[in-house]
């Protein structure tokens, strides 16, 4: 599976909004985490502070000075303890090994780094600073470390369990996805078969217990073309069966004019008027065998008909039938054919190759260049039948194509309008591309066949 084609999906893309939306609310669960850590640590330590100070300085009330300098240095050096400084009224330092801190009387918090003082490498630092009746201060401190700690580590958990859920959540996006994605690729390719005129296939099918929404997509499409054929195949049929039906009362009508002419003993009215009627009968009967010929062309199983054909032998040969016509209306037909070889049913080709010549010699004045071509490229053989005609405007040639289209809306020129329609049937029978190009003046039809033989 291509991975344009995987990040074009749009389940892969809301699942890649998912993971991005999941990176972002552990983000914020993250900064929320680290700010109530944070909150809920100091103001643990503000009270414990507050605390500490408030009894020392009840120990300074009942013993003095000396007792509470006494006090601190039982206290400061057990683990896990607070930091004092206690300085009298001139600022010499009585007691405890915390440095000048500078902070004001209250709670204050102090982001130090390594070169604040040698030797003490304190980063966060919160002090509560007491002044005492005689004019000495007491600060009590804690060192803030653990809570960085707590908090980075939080963070980081928090993080890593976020980017690791938008990973799995990928994984399991992409393993799912491509299974859909598979599904799909087969509706796709279902329908682009059926356009291509392959109306027998359709989109698979899996079993499953609880169906989801691509086998409901499925099941509705596969019913769609299964309607969509039967309607295809009643129009066919009808066109068939009134083609079938109408072909014999005008092979009759042929043969009562045959007899009336006989009947006519020279009679040039009437003889002129039976020979109007039968190139009437003439034209309808050639509209009739298009339109069955058309239909076996769509319809028709062409399994074991698939030989390797000779283009240029194919277009010799259709170029020497109609030579001798094309030179007498005062045109000019030029063949070039190197060797070139496809795989496909030979007559059908020839009917296509036929109805294009057929075209060039109907819809061109006296004296146009017609020219019939096999050609190669890029390992693809290809048929081209080009003239300096009027050609057909941009904008009708797709219609050109159609059943029964006729570029003259008074439709009084001879033709069924089935002529284009035929070759593009034969060229879809053979996956073959069809193309309509401007000569410049004129028309250039090619038919490029797949690549191999």
């Amino acid at each position: 599976m291509r991975l344009s084609r995987f990040f074009a999906s749009a389940g892969v893309r809301l699942a890649f909004v998912q993971a991005v939306l999941l990176v972002c609310a552990f983000w914020v669960a993250g900064s929320l985490t680290k700010f109530s850590v944070t909150y809920i640590y100091r103001h643990d330590v503000q009270a414990r502070l507050q605390g500490e100070a408030a009894t020392l300085a009840a120990l300074y009330q009942s013993r003095g000075v000396g007792e509470v300098a006494a006090a601190i240095t039982r206290s400061e050096h057990r683990p896990g303890g607070l930091e004092y400084r206690l300085t009298d009224a001139a600022g010499r330092q009585l007691s405890g090994d915390l440095p000048p801190t500078g902070a004001p009387l209250g709670v204050s918090y102090l982001d130090w780094d390594d070169s604040h003082v040698a030797g003490r490498p304190y980063q966060d630092l919160m002090v509560s600073t007491t002044p005492l009746p005689d004019g000495s201060i007491l600060t009590v401190g804690q060192d803030l470390s653990d809570e960085s700690k707590l908090r980075h580590a939080l963070r980081d958990t928090l993080y890593w369990c976020g980017g690791a859920g938008a990973l799995v959540g990928l994984l399991l996006s992409y393993l799912l996805a491509r299974g859909a994605l598979r599904r799909v690729e087969g509706v796709v390719a279902a329908a682009r078969a059926v356009s291509a005129g392959q109306m027998t296939v359709r989109a698979p099918r899996r079993k499953a217990l609880l169906p989801d929404d691509i086998d409901e997509l499925g099941a509705s499409f596969n019913a769609m073309l299964d309607e969509i054929a039967a309607l295809v195949d009643r129009v066919r049929w009808v066109s068939t069966d009134i083609a079938h039906d109408l072909r014999t009362p005008l092979t009759h009508v042929r043969q009562k004019l045959e007899r009336i002419r006989a009947a006519a003993h020279g009679d040039p009215q009437v003889l002129a008027a039976a020979k109007d009627v039968e190139a009437d009968v003439e034209e309808l009967l050639r509209v009739f065998d298009a339109m069955l010929r058309l239909a076996e062309i769509e319809s028709g199983p062409l399994a074991g008909r698939f030989k390797p054909v000779d283009l240029a032998e194919l277009a010799g040969r259709i170029a020497d039938a109609y030579r001798p016509d094309i030179e007498a209306s005062g045109r000019r037909l030029s063949l070039k054919a190197p060797p070139a070889v496809t795989l496909g049913d030979a007559d059908l080709i020839a009917q296509a190759l036929a109805n294009l010549v057929e075209n060039a010699l109907r819809h061109t004045p006296p004296g146009t260049h017609i020219e019939l071509a096999v050609e190669t490229e890029d390992g693809r053989p290809r048929l081209r039948v080009s003239d300096d005609g009027p050609g057909i405007p941009p904008e009708k040639r797709q219609d050109a194509l159609r059943h029964f289209y006729r570029l003259e809306a008074s439709r009084t020129t001879p033709g069924s309008g089935l002529g284009l329609a035929i070759v593009a049937a034969v060229a879809s029978r053979h996956h073959a591309d069809l193309e309509l190009r401007d000569t410049g003046p004129g028309l250039t039809v090619l038919m490029t066949f797949p690549e191999g033989t």
